[in-house]
């Protein structure tokens, strides 16, 4: 059994805003009834009822404090309408450390933002140049599974794919398998960002989730990537 010292409890920060808030209009309440001057007494009283106010203005926030916590608890870090926002991956991707796995139906969207050594934000590039422990995994369907356009696309990105390999050797990795692209994600570290792909091929706007990557929703997009690995082949 823990002792007390040793337990500990996380209280959201709305709670004690709240928490304090009730607090301070019960301190001041009861201090107008022993206040006996005329001028601390309207101050007291203008403190009394701004705080009754403001308690009550907080009351309706709580169902929304409630769910934001909820989301939190299960690792959601940002929702975003449109996964194709480059300035939100560029941070996560200039501190990787360890690996970055990325996955989707042609990845050269990809390899055009963050790989492109004449592009001015190839934030990945960068990081794998000055960090040697640093390992990228590139997932994509094989030919037969892509759609025409993707395949016009990604055969287009063959030069920098081999120039890639050339300089990265073992830490840059690129395999298909054979089956249709049905989620485009990115794993980098601790971090898991991802959503749908859709038939239409407007995938480029869809909507993404951004999740703590120890969370079971990321697990389980982590273990599907680690399933779909050990099925593919490497790409010559």
């Amino acid at each position: 059994m823990k002792s007390f010292e040793r337990e500990s409890w996380n209280v959201p920060v709305w709670l004690v805003v709240f928490g304090v808030v009730i607090f301070l209009a019960a301190a001041s309440g009861y201090a107008l009834y022993y206040v006996q001057s005329p001028w601390l007494s309207g101050i007291v009283s203008g403190l009394f009822t701004g705080l009754v106010l403001y308690g009550l203005a907080l009351i309706p926030q709580v169902y929304m404090f409630r769910e934001l916590e909820r989301y939190r608890s299960i690792g959601v870090r940002a929702l975003l309408d449109n996964r194709h926002e480059q300035s939100y991956y560029r941070p996560l991707l200039a501190v990787a450390t360890d690996f970055v796995w990325v996955t989707g139906a042609s990845c050269t969207r990809f390899i055009d933002d963050f790989l492109d050594p004449l592009s001015d934000s190839a934030t990945l590039l960068d990081a794998m140049r000055s960090n040697r422990r640093l390992k990228l995994k590139v997932l994509i369907p094989g030919d037969e599974y892509m759609k025409d356009e993707a395949r016009s696309r990604f055969a287009a990105k063959a030069e920098k794919i081999a120039a890639l390999k050339k300089e990265f050797g073992p830490r840059f990795e690129l395999r298909r398998f054979s089956d249709w692209a049905r989620l485009s994600f990115l794993v980098v570290d601790g971090d898991f960002i991802g959503g749908p792909i859709f038939d239409s091929d407007n995938s480029k706007h869809a909507p993404a989730v951004h999740v703590d990557g120890s969370k079971p929703f990321a697990r389980k997009h982590r273990e599907y990537f680690d399933i779909m690995w050990g099925n593919s082949v490497p790409h010559d």
